[in-house]
């Protein structure tokens, strides 16, 4: 299996209903090459008039989920088959081998009748194998405790989202490229520090290419004009503006790079969104989530930690220096820890920056190795 080395395995996409997360799914199962098992949550309509609910599992066999009528236990104007569904769904997620991957559409209300479905859910995704899954809205305690987990990427899908997000997921479950993000604070080396890796990687033969955001697009021009201007603009806007070059940025560059089986080394992403705009009092696990509906997650973050003071000297020696808004020293500590805290959620490398350049590029160098053998030995 070629999937992705940060060893996230779960994908749980959610949305309102009629928003296409059936159609995605059966999209993606298209074009993943594994074995996989599992099912789909089907609309059952008779003269445009929507009489129930199949469960059609991926080798073809079908059985009610829920019917109009009146039964227990009731959905709506629907009986819920909770037999039905345990007899043909249940197993489908259950009897899974190593080399398979599992498909589960939907976790809802109606499944969620049924207790065995709902262990059966939480093993496989506890276990070693990919799982793909749609999650119903609801206030119900099983589905809230499903959206806090950290071992699983959300994804919303909506009209504007979803085709984007053929790709987009498609990367996280079969991935030949290899993903490598540079993070820090501005002044940590992460520019130079990248420019001389790419070159050792170019110099070993593999295909190797380097990026950066905010990128020299249209909405990275808006993110540096404001950040060189020092306007008044809000957080929430500014995460926003971050939010539309990266979704422009993994489309048209990321993911088909990584498609490409090409090394990838960017410089800055969505762990310096969260950093940053976490110190301006957002969300950090909100901005986390709504940039991993567009963004693939990095296979390594390599985090170059330096003091404050350090990075703050190295800034203002730069020709042409003109000080931004972020370049404070109460400010940069709130981003420094916000980032330190959040390395946990991805595969990382901690590099001390505050040495000479020679001894930060030989430890990357040194620790990078190691993340690239294990992509190239990746099962095929």
């Amino acid at each position: 299996m070629l999937l992705p080395l940060h060893g996230i395995k779960n994908v749980l996409l959610h949305g309102l209903p009629g928003s296409g997360k059936t159609t995605l799914v059966e999209r993606l199962v298209g074009k993943i090459p594994y074995p996989k098992r599992g099912f789909y949550t089907r609309e059952v309509r008779e003269k445009g008039r929507r009489i129930g609910f199949k469960i059609v599992t991926l080798d073809g066999k079908e059985a009610w989920l829920a019917k109009r009528g009146k039964g227990y236990p009731q959905v709506g104007k629907y009986r819920v088959f909770v037999e039905s569904f345990e007899k043909l769904a249940v197993p489908t997620i259950s009897e899974i081998d190593p080399g398979e991957m599992v498909v589960i559409d939907e976790i809802g209300k109606m499944e969620l009748f049924s207790k065995s479905f709902q262990q059966a859910v939480l093993n496989v995704l506890d276990s070693s194998v990919p799982v793909l899954a749609t999650v119903g809205y609801g206030l119900i305690p099983f589905v809230e405790n499903l959206f806090k987990r950290e071992d699983a990427i959300f994804a919303e899908v909506t009209p504007e989202t979803r085709d984007h997000l053929v790709d987009r997921i498609l990367v996280e479950f079969y991935r030949p490229g290899f993903l490598v993000v540079f993070e820090g604070l501005d002044g940590s080396g992460k520019s130079t520090l990248m420019a001389k890796l790419a070159e050792k990687i170019a110099k070993e033969g593999k295909k190797v290419v380097t990026t950066q955001e905010p990128t020299k697009g249209e909405w990275g021009e808006k993110i540096r004009e404001h950040l060189s201007s020092g306007s008044k603009i809000s957080p929430q806007a500014m995460a926003e503006l971050f939010l539309r070059d990266r979704r422009e940025h993994a489309e048209k560059f990321l993911i088909p790079a990584l498609q490409e089986k090409q090394i990838v080394l960017c410089d800055r992403y969505y762990l310096s969104t969260m950093a940053y705009q976490g110190a301006c009092e957002l969300d950090v696990k909100e901005l986390k989530r709504a940039n991993e509906t567009w963004a693939p997650v990095p296979d390594l973050v390599i985090y170059l930690k330096v003091p404050i003071e350090t990075a703050l000297e190295r800034v203002s020696q730069r020709p042409f220096y003109k000080p931004e808004i972020f370049e404070t020293e109460e400010f940069l500590a709130k981003v420094a820890e916000i980032y330190e805290a959040n390395l946990k959620y991805f595969r990382h490398e901690i590099i001390d920056a505050s040495k000479p350049l020679e001894v930060v590029i030989e430890n990357t160098w040194n620790a990078l190795q190691k993340y690239l053998a294990d992509w190239q030995n990746r099962e095929g």
